[in-house]
């Protein structure tokens, strides 16, 4: 009888498996961090996607190859693509925004799994601004940028304008910096020894109609052309400052031109 019983809950905990299904994302939960610091998160890596590579590149800025296959993705993902309530125009519970991070190695390009945070908890996803634990190389690795979609179609924040790669400065603090950096505040140079711009990338809109969009630290935001296949300068956005019991997150850029949803 305690045999049949033992066959039985070993048959039920590989059925309760298999129905778990592999893994798509990680919690914040999840997550070792540095320092204590609930933003400095660090990322598991590489993402094993089937549809997002790591690419072999020699050029100043992350490939494209890598870049919109993170992006289409993040929208497939649960919550991730037209999860509002029709009636509110809010988030539902299960709208999630996912944070994935675009990083460097010594032989190619790739990205972090993404963290998932569910629009009801902290209203957004905090970037890993601990960088990435990647499984080949291990940490220290030089991040390019954050990607991370809206789940409701809504344009990016003046919070999102600011979201790029920290590192520890010599005096222990951290600072954003406006180029690849590793967490422990080494520059990354391309194979011309020049520094790699950082970058930033929303996906929002629909899943059928999905709406690519990439900044860098000067504001300066383009949209991706599918039938072009290249990225067309919009406009040059700022950071609006909140004032009185506002949040950040809810005020939208000033850019000039206006930037059309």
């Amino acid at each position: 009888m305690r045999t049949a019983t033992r066959q039985t809950c070993a048959f039920m905990f590989v059925l309760l498996m298999a129905c778990a299904g592999p893994r798509l994302y990680y919690l914040r939960s999840e997550l070792p961090i540095l320092e204590g610091r609930f933003d400095l998160a660090v990322a598991p890596g590489p993402w094993p996607h089937k549809d997002v590579p790591a690419v072999v590149s020699d050029t100043d800025t992350i490939p494209d190859d890598l870049v919109l296959p993170t992006l289409r993705a993040l929208m497939s993902l649960p919550g991730a693509s037209d999860a509002c309530d029709p009636n509110t125009g809010g988030p539902r519970p299960d709208a999630s925004e996912y944070c994935v991070a675009l990083y460097k190695t010594p032989q190619d390009w790739r990205v972090s799994w993404p963290i998932r945070n569910l629009m009801k908890e902290r209203s957004s996803c905090q970037p890993p601004f601990g960088g990435v634990d990647d499984e080949s190389f291990g940490r220290n690795l030089p991040i390019i940028g954050f990607a991370h979609n809206h789940p409701c179609a809504t344009s990016m924040s003046s919070d999102d304008l600011t979201r790029f790669p920290a590192m520890k400065m010599e005096d222990g603090l951290w600072t954003m910096v406006s180029y690849a950096a590793s967490p422990d505040g080494q520059l990354a140079r391309d194979s011309r020894n020049r520094l790699i711009p950082a970058w930033a990338w929303l996906a929002t809109g629909h899943k059928d109609e999905s709406r690519f969009y990439k900044w860098n630290p000067a504001g300066e935001v383009f949209q991706w052309n599918e039938d072009k296949a290249l990225w067309e300068f919009q406009a040059n956005c700022h950071p609006q400052e909140a004032s009185g019991m506002r949040s950040p997150r809810m005020l939208l850029p000033r850019c000039s031109p206006e930037l059309k949803w």
